[in-house]
């Protein structure tokens, strides 16, 4: 019997890219990107962002918490649209931020949600999109 081949970098799960800071829920993320089949890998600063560091395996889905101080939406989307033509987009907010979560829709977002509504069935959403 022949040994099986070595897993190739192929065989990685898909990837999720976070944008955001708050750790508390970027674990809840993380365990719903793993019951969806995903990776998750986090981005605190997008000026760093280089699609080379993930080696093949660009992210295929773009998570941003849309609640972050000083984010500037339409600048993280110029930077990283370009390197991750395929992703889609989902950004998440407070219901407070009715501005900040029209300003995600209106740049094309894939999917724009309260945080309440990404909480309740963050699974379901995750795996909908990525796939």
């Amino acid at each position: 019997m022949e040994p099986s081949p070595e897993p190739s970098k192929s065989a990685e799960p898909p990837t999720a890219l976070f944008v955001g800071n708050d750790l508390m829920f970027q674990s809840r993320i993380s365990s719903a990107c793993k019951s969806a089949g995903l990776g998750l890998k986090l981005l605190r600063t997008p000026e760093n962002f280089t699609p080379e560091a993930y080696q093949g395996n660009l992210p295929v889905l773009v998570i941003v918490d849309l609640g972050l101080a000083n984010l500037d939406l339409e600048g993280l989307l110029a930077k990283l649209r370009p390197s991750l033509p395929n992703a889609k987009w989902l950004g998440y907010g407070a219901h407070v931020l009715a501005d900040r979560l029209d300003e995600a829709s209106n740049l094309g977002l894939d999917a724009v949600m309260t945080r309440g509504q990404f909480d309740r069935d963050m699974v379901r959403i995750l795996h909908s999109i990525a796939n």
